[in-house]
């Protein structure tokens, strides 16, 4: 046996902890606050905050999934100090509290002398996550650090100039800025409200619906398409985010007044597409709200009026025209079928014929669900039998016709539901999907 000698044992000890370290995942501190801090002044590093709890599922797939990454551990064991802790106990309910963390799971970048730098709310996978850390090392060395902003705005700091700087500065992390483009609008003259400075960063930022920016807007409309590449189209897109931020709140929170306002603002901005956008949040709407006689209503309008009035012909033609367009990059060999693009390619040529027919199925099916869930009446409940059946005849889903079956069931067909339900199940079986819940209806049917 050949001797090694004790160079190349110390030679083989380090690369193998190199190995370890460069291949691992995030590295999180054990520590004590304080002394994460002073680690992270030694350093000259950022200090990357986990905080979550032990019943938030999704903290669990990033813990999994995201921090055990090798691409996010190289980057974040070298770049920060990183720390993780429970919102729920001892230190961890005090610095969720600081940092107002209402949601989880919730990821910090603070500084060592405690200023929030950054702050994401939510699951993020390692490529966004990487994403984030770059983004807040960039800015990193700069002058005027969100955080200082931060705080002469809250200090009372409301001039123009500030506010601009302020708005730019927050867009940079993908922050909300609405409200503070209605603060920056509102403290300008009258000129510098229709300055193509003004009108630009009112497009890029977003802004309230029943504020002066909105209206500002609708004004200087052609002016500010003017300012930008495929403006129209940008112009366009403005309004229909800021208005469908509006619908998003208006659904959560069940507001009946600021649902109403968006519906306004819809039919003002965007004339062209409203009515269909406007009559399919009112599906939303009512169905939040519990309003079943409206949500009713409001459906019977929508699918036949937007969906069943659509032959299923055009339909198809439409999927193929779509189909051809996305393969023909794959036959021009623009785009590469093989190595790491063979999923998306193979994905296309399974589902690509399908597309608009499966969006239309499941529009079709989501309404058919909530029917014979919600509705009790026998002559509303026969008015899904054909949006049912249309979904159907556009994809063969197992979903489908269990929910075609759960209909007739509580029509009273008691026998059209079982065989109804019967295909479902045999559907489930030829395409390997779990029969669990079509068997279970079936037995509770017979």
């Amino acid at each position: 046996m050949k001797p090694v000698n004790l160079s190349q044992i110390c030679f083989l000890a380090l690369m193998w902890v190199s190995a370890q370290t460069f291949s691992q995942g995030i590295s999180f501190r054990q520590d004590d606050w304080q002394n994460v801090l002073v680690q992270a002044k030694a350093q000259n590093k950022l200090i990357f905050v986990d905080i979550y709890t032990t019943w938030c599922r999704p903290c669990k797939e990033m813990d999994k999934k995201t921090f055990s990454e090798a691409s996010v551990g190289d980057k974040f064991n070298s770049k920060f100090i990183n720390y993780k802790i429970d919102a729920e106990k001892g230190f961890g309910i005090t610095l969720a509290r600081r940092y107002n963390v209402t949601s989880y799971p919730t990821c910090l970048f603070v500084d060592a002398t405690e200023n929030l730098v950054y702050k994401q709310e939510g699951y993020l996978g390692s490529t966004d996550l990487l994403k984030e850390a770059d983004l807040v090392l960039t800015n990193q060395s700069d002058s005027k650090p969100i955080y200082v902003l931060e705080k002469q705005y809250n200090e009372g700091k409301r001039e123009p100039d500030f506010l601009y700087e302020f708005i730019a500065k927050r867009s940079r992390y993908n922050l909300d800025n609405m409200a503070l483009v209605e603060e920056y609008v509102k403290a300008l003259t009258p000129i510098q409200q229709s300055s193509d400075k003004t009108l630009r960063l009112v497009v890029n930022n977003g802004f309230k619906i029943d504020g002066k920016a909105f209206e500002l807007l609708l004004k200087y409309r052609e002016k500010a398409e003017g300012l930008f590449e495929g403006g129209d189209e940008k112009v366009n897109q403005a309004f229909s985010t800021s208005i469908n931020e509006f619908f998003y709140q208006a659904i959560e929170t069940k507001n009946k007044v600021l649902f109403e306002k968006a519906l306004q603002a819809n039919l003002k901005a965007l004339p062209n597409t409203a009515d269909r956008v406007n009559d399919k949040n009112k599906l939303a709407f009512y169905l939040a709200v519990k309003d079943i006689n409206k949500y009713v209503e409001a459906a019977e309008n929508y699918l036949d009026q937007y969906v069943m009035f659509v032959q299923i012909e055009s339909i198809r033609k439409q999927d193929l025209w779509e189909y051809d367009k996305m393969m023909q990059a794959y036959r021009l060999g623009i785009r590469d079928s093989t190595g790491t693009g063979a999923p998306l390619y193979n994905n296309i040529k399974k589902n690509g014929r399908f597309t608009m027919a499966r969006l239309t199925a499941n529009e079709l099916h989501d309404v058919v669900k909530t029917f014979y869930e919600q509705v009790d009446t026998p002559a509303k409940l026969e008015k899904a039998i054909p949006w049912v059946q249309r979904a159907i005849e556009l994809v063969e889903n197992p979903d489908y016709y269990h929910s075609y079956a759960q209909l007739m069931l509580k029509l009273g067909d008691k026998q059209k539901a079982l065989d109804i339900e019967q295909k479902a199940y045999e559907l489930a079986l030829r395409e390997k999907i779990d029969t669990q819940k079509f068997t279970s209806a079936l037995e509770k049917m017979k």
